[in-house]
């Protein structure tokens, strides 16, 4: 295979591009992307991984029936962390975030991994297990920002710091060019490198743009981009719009059981909203803890429920989990391992003693919103303090999917209170409000309508119970000019109710 080569500068560096890495005689768009395992790899804490050990992850033949039955086509190598103890995202202090020793180490290592699948590809190919390339995702560590002392890049005499945005996007175009050199050293026969993926599980507003940025110059190296945020993240709403071609949204149901009963609901509801595809999580606590049996059984009876599995699909595990069940001669982890086969191949029939799945139900939302922004309303209080940085009015912009554990709600402090004033006087009948739901908290609180804005009559008296996601209050007509929610409890102990969208009708 002969592949063009194209030259780039980056201040001093010159580096060769390959836009097209091993793809012969076909497009990205003829790649098919069903079921993406998370392969971590790098540190010296990871798996040794050998070209055995990826047999049971790519193919799966019935002992009884000599069928043969596909697993995962897609493999994504992922690290978080260095074998020094660097980290690749999210580090504490500074000190410990990855430098460019760090990055030119991983974007080098990789292929050390890549080795060992190929062989294994090589292997099952010619065996007729399995037919097509393997595919392959790398990660891209976060250019942390909180980093001032990244380093020079090699052939460059200027030491970059990520305080500087243009700094940034140098280390990750530095880096792009680096892995694919790699693997173009490499010339795999059996693997078909297809993409990138942002190691970063959210993103916060000043890293958008490197975001956008990086998504243009893995599309201009005829590649795909991919991101798995976790369930609270920034910007998983704008995944479209910040360039990634695949994101997977994390419930982040399975490793303590958060969001309670409400979780995979509202995760199918989102990912339905968000156009996105799942991750399904299991870790090594699956091989001993029965609750988390019960959870990942929870994941896989969503997965039918809301049709997850006819889309691209990512899976998390921890190092080698899925492997461990694979060859675990305990026959019930075996069992699980063949619920992941029967799953992947449509098979699945989720166990009848789980506890049935119920719908993210969203009330009647029809007639004329009067607390909406666009029908004059204002949010006057509060008008100080934290909350005021959140935008008041995101409880009032009539959207109510598109919020995160730190964007698009309302809040206020405990004691404090959420004020809308109305353009004009307005008859209620009908209150609703979306609480803030991506957990399990609950509130108590009361709502008091006025007409002039001192005398108050209190119309709804919440501040007892268990009070959360949407709430719908319909009262006797009353007319006001401003509405009034006092909070009294969160019981996630912070002192703030927090409000995605408050409806008058």
């Amino acid at each position: 295979m002969k592949v063009k080569t194209f030259w780039i500068a980056i201040g001093l560096i010159i580096y060769p591009i390959f836009p097209s890495y091993s793809i012969e005689n076909k497009t990205l768009s003829d790649i098919n992307i069903k079921n993406i395992c998370l392969i971590y790899y790098g540190s010296d804490t990871r798996r040794d991984w050998q070209p055995e050990d990826f047999e049971p992850y790519l193919a799966y033949t019935d002992t009884q029936t000599g069928k043969i039955l596909p697993l995962f086509d897609t493999f994504l190598l992922i690290e978080f962390r260095s074998s020094d103890g660097k980290y690749f995202w999210a580090a504490q202090k500074e000190q410990d975030i990855a430098t460019i020793d760090q990055w030119e180490w991983l974007a080098k290592r990789w292929t050390s991994c890549l080795d060992v699948i190929d062989e294994c590809a090589s292997k099952m190919k010619k065996g007729k297990k399995i037919q097509n390339n393997v595919n392959i995702i790398i990660t891209i560590p976060e250019p942390d920002p909180n980093s001032s002392h990244f380093g020079k890049l090699p052939g460059s005499n200027v030491p970059l710091n990520f305080h500087n945005k243009e700094d940034r996007q140098k280390a990750v175009q530095w880096y792009i060019n680096e892995v694919i050199h790699q693997i173009q050293i490499k010339q795999y026969k059996h693997l078909d490198f297809i993409g990138f993926y942002f190691l970063a599980e959210s993103i916060r507003t000043d890293m958008e743009n490197l975001v956008r940025t990086t998504a243009d110059i893995i599309h201009d190296r005829n590649l795909k981009f991919f991101w798995i945020p976790y369930f609270t993240a920034n910007n998983v709403g704008q995944w479209k719009n910040l360039g990634f071609d695949y994101m997977f949204l994390q419930p982040n149901y399975f490793f303590e059981g958060k969001g309670g009963q409400w979780r995979l609901p509202l995760a199918g509801y989102r990912i339905q909203q968000f156009q996105c595809g799942v991750e399904i999580e299991l870790d090594d606590r699956i091989l001993t803890s029965e609750p988390h049996q019960l959870r990942f059984q929870q994941y896989l009876q969503a997965g039918i429920y809301f049709h997850w599995n006819e889309n691209p699909t990512a899976w998390y595990q921890e190092n080698d989990t899925i492997y461990k069940l694979a060859t675990s001669p305990d026959r019930k982890l075996n069992t699980i391992y063949h619920d992941i086969v029967h799953f992947i191949n449509g098979y699945y029939q989720p166990p009848a003693h789980l506890p049935p799945i119920t719908k993210y139900q969203i009330p009647d939302r029809t007639g004329t919103n009067h607390a909406h922004r666009n029908k004059g309303t204002k949010v006057i209080k509060p008008d100080t303090g934290f909350c005021t940085s959140l935008n008041p009015e995101w409880a009032i912009d009539g959207d109510i999917t598109n919020y995160s554990g730190t964007q698009g709600f309302a809040c206020c402090e405990i004691p404090g209170e959420i004020i809308l004033q109305f353009a004009e006087k307005r008859i209620i009948h009908r209150i609703q409000l979306l609480l803030f739901n991506l957990d399990e908290r609950y509130y108590q609180y009361r709502i008091d309508l006025s007409e002039d804005g001192q005398n108050w009559k209190t119309v709804i008296d919440n501040t007892q119970g268990e009070h959360r996601n949407w709430q719908t209050h319909t009262i006797q007509p009353h007319s006001a000019s401003y509405l009034r929610i006092v909070p009294t409890y969160n019981s996630a102990h912070q002192s703030l109710l927090q409000i995605v969208e408050i409806e008058v009708y």
